[in-house]
């Protein structure tokens, strides 16, 4: 029974790493409240892998979960960056795939494709609301809530119909070792730049006390 026990113990941190090592699907769900917010996660891979990331926010359809995510939401864009912020790829469709289409069209986002070991962010966005280029650049419509306005329609616009749409969203991210909401993302260029400034007078002026 001990000889048992001790190759238990052995093997434990062995099996953990296994575990914690084998990707997985992951699925979320939530709300905009205007047309120029973002949703971030950050995600990782442990080694070269096959991932997929579908929107089922405009066709609706069921999710990874197993939940149902009703039709009608807003036309969205998928955009993933490297941990420093660089732009690999951006996506808003049109894609259709298992969801259904949504009033006869197809706008959903969809990437299927190699990534290597590494950690990455992804980027929901509503389509329009594109990415300058990095991470820190930001969206082009950034501080513009209500950039798909068109006629009696206020936000959520769809381009084809011209009909206002929910702004629920939902998105699935299939085959990587972890994915969450992120909390941290590599600050804005203006940020930086203003740090940089207020260094730069703060040195002249110690300089000129000295």
């Amino acid at each position: 029974m001990k000889i048992i026990f001790q190759l238990l113990k052995l093997l434990a941190p062995l099996l953990f790493a296994a575990v914690s090592m084998s990707a997985a699907n992951f699925s979320f769900t939530g709300s905009f409240t205007t047309d120029d917010q973002e949703q971030i996660f950050d995600l990782s891979l442990t080694s070269a892998t096959t991932v997929t990331f579908e929107t089922l926010s405009y066709g609706g359809g069921t999710n990874a979960a197993g939940t149902v995510i009703p039709s009608g939401g807003f036309d969205p864009r998928l955009t993933w960056f490297q941990s420093d912020g660089t732009e690999i790829g951006s996506n808003g469709g049109p894609y259709c795939g298992s969801n259904g289409s949504f009033l006869g069209a197809c706008n959903d986002a969809y990437f299927q494709g190699t990534l290597a070991a590494g950690s990455y962010f992804l980027a929901l966005t509503q389509d329009g609301n594109d990415p300058n280029g990095d991470l820190s650049a930001g969206f082009s419509e950034q501080g513009n809530p209500n950039f798909t306005a068109n006629g009696l329609c206020n936000q959520f616009c769809d381009s084809l119909s011209g009909n206002e749409l929910a702004g629920t969203w939902a998105v699935d991210i299939l085959g990587v070792n972890s994915a969450n909401p992120a909390t941290v993302v590599p600050e804005p260029a203006t940020i930086s730049l203003t740090g940089i400034g207020l260094s730069l007078l703060s040195l002249a002026s110690r300089k000129r006390r000295a």
